[in-house]
């Protein structure tokens, strides 16, 4: 697996290309944890309370889709903190 970069403009991991030069789909919840620097256990408490982004789950490895995940930020950026983030 290749090892990620902190960009220092944003603060946000950019993930490498996986071995062999495809482009990586998606994230384990791991990985998505330190993207959005969160627990990895707080990633499990929203798949059980159905908030977050939208997952796959095949036996026990849970990934979650890059496009996923850039949709969900996208729905719960805001401009002001007066605004709600769920709607």
């Amino acid at each position: 697996m290749q090892p990620q970069t902190l960009s220092t403009k944003t603060g946000l991991i950019a993930h490498q290309p996986m071995p062999g030069g495809t482009p990586r789909i998606a994230l384990d919840e791991n990985q998505l944890a330190i993207r959005w620097g969160l627990s990895v256990k707080t990633l499990r408490r929203w798949r059980q309370e159905q908030l977050g982004p939208i997952y796959c789950k095949l036996g026990h490895r849970v990934t979650y889709l890059l496009h996923e995940i850039e949709a969900f930020e996208r729905r719960v950026s805001r401009y002001s903190s007066f605004t709600r983030a769920y709607q």
